[in-house]
């Protein structure tokens, strides 16, 4: 697995410089209702964090960098992406490149293999 990209200088000042100073964490996706942006200043402390993952991605432009203060960040890695990680990992190494499980087949079934009849024993005999 290739390590984790940052994000260059310019990309994090530009995204800076479009919050506002302002966390752009926005929604569910940071652990906040629906639609609700955090309202925390971004000048007691800045995360850059990659909206989609990215080992998922390979995104390191603007558009996929959110600059966020640290406690939506950490909020978005623990319940976001650490699982969404693990799972990519786990398909990675099952080799799986869908979501649908692959199926397994069967070993083909013996072919019956018919017995010898034994002769017929006689039930009645001569006494001896």
């Amino acid at each position: 697995m290739a390590d984790r990209r940052e994000f260059t200088s310019k990309t994090r000042k530009q995204a800076l410089k479009r919050s506002g100073l302002i966390c752009e964490a926005l929604g569910d996706w940071y652990g906040l209702p629906s639609g609700q942006r955090c309202t925390r200043n971004l000048g007691d402390g800045v995360n850059y964090d990659h909206l989609i993952l990215d080992a998922n991605s390979h995104d390191n432009s603007l558009e996929n960098c959110r600059a966020v203060c640290p406690k939506c960040h950490a909020w978005k890695t623990a319940n976001r992406d650490t699982p969404t990680a693990a799972k990519t990992v786990r398909q990675q190494l099952m080799g799986m490149k869908t979501r649908a499980k692959a199926k397994i087949p069967s070993p083909p079934k013996p072919a019956r293999v018919e017995k010898p009849k034994l002769p017929p024993r006689q039930l009645y005999g001569a006494a001896s």
